[in-house]
């Protein structure tokens, strides 16, 4: 088992928020609609974010090398977010994934058993 940790300044997706290159590069097309759709997007991307650079984090301590566009974090008909990783053997690993954020920080928690 495996833990990945990140937190990241929500102030750093403002010039970003709107730049779909960019924005396409990190995140899923389910994953732009979700934090487009909410009222302060900049702190669903930093959270979005954050939880990627957790799980990249914590899974590379099983060998296993991605980048943000291999995950994708969605949330669940209650609300819980989820992960799909798109990597090759990467559907062994059981992924827990808890995202919060603050007016200011978006914060991240990654637990991965294989």
């Amino acid at each position: 088992m495996e833990i990945g940790v990140d937190c990241i300044e929500i102030k750093r997706f403002l010039q970003f928020e709107k730049d779909d290159h960019f924005l396409s590069k990190i995140f899923t097309e389910k994953e732009i609609d979700y934090c487009r759709g909410k009222k302060n997007s900049c702190q669903h991307y930093a959270a979005h974010f954050a939880g990627k650079e957790a799980i990249i984090k914590a899974i590379s301590h099983f060998g296993i090398q991605l980048s943000p566009n291999q995950i994708e974090i969605l949330n669940d008909a209650t609300g819980i977010p989820y992960v799909n990783i798109t990597a090759e053997h990467c559907g062994q690993y059981m992924v827990k994934i808890s995202l919060s954020h603050s007016d200011e920080i978006a914060l991240a928690f990654v637990i991965i058993d294989k």
